[in-house]
């Protein structure tokens, strides 16, 4: 048996589809990438502070706007923010706080959970890391419903 090389015509067929989801991504979300990591988005830009956080600022003056954990939500702010739809940028920041704060809270519950002396103990650690689990599913699937309803 021989074995034939088509690797050359698919590395191209590959390429061709890359460029082509790449324009279509452009067309449905205005963002610009830049090559230290940091996202534009009209005359806002996103980029990560000290903190490890998303900083929303304007690109003229650099001055902080808010702060997001998720890129997403930092992402949507900015659009709602250059809309000047303050009740939606403050909904944002709600939800990116709640998301954080349950995903830190079944973090540090999946640690402790292994270290429980006793059974009542456990169950308690159990009951709080199911609950802290579903929220920051919830909170997921809440923002990522927004961010589809946003740019698409």
């Amino acid at each position: 048996m021989k074995k034939t090389k088509k690797s050359k015509p698919q590395i191209k067929i590959i390429k061709e589809l890359a460029a082509h989801f790449e324009e279509d991504l452009r067309k449905t979300l205005p963002i610009t990438l830049h090559s230290n990591g940091s996202i534009a988005y009209k005359e806002y830009i996103i980029a990560k502070n000290m903190l490890g956080n998303w900083a929303l600022c304007r690109a003229s003056n650099q001055d902080i706007i808010e702060q997001f954990y998720l890129k997403t939500c930092a992402i949507m702010a900015a659009k709602a923010y250059s809309l000047t739809n303050l009740t939606k940028f403050i909904e944002i920041k709600q939800l990116d706080t709640s998301y954080f704060s349950h995903f830190c809270d079944n973090q540090i519950y999946q640690i402790n959970i292994k270290k429980p002396q006793d059974h009542s103990r456990f169950m308690i650690l159990l009951n709080k890391l199911e609950h802290s689990e579903t929220m920051s599913l919830h909170y997921k699937e809440k923002i990522s419903r927004m961010f589809k309803l946003s740019f698409v």
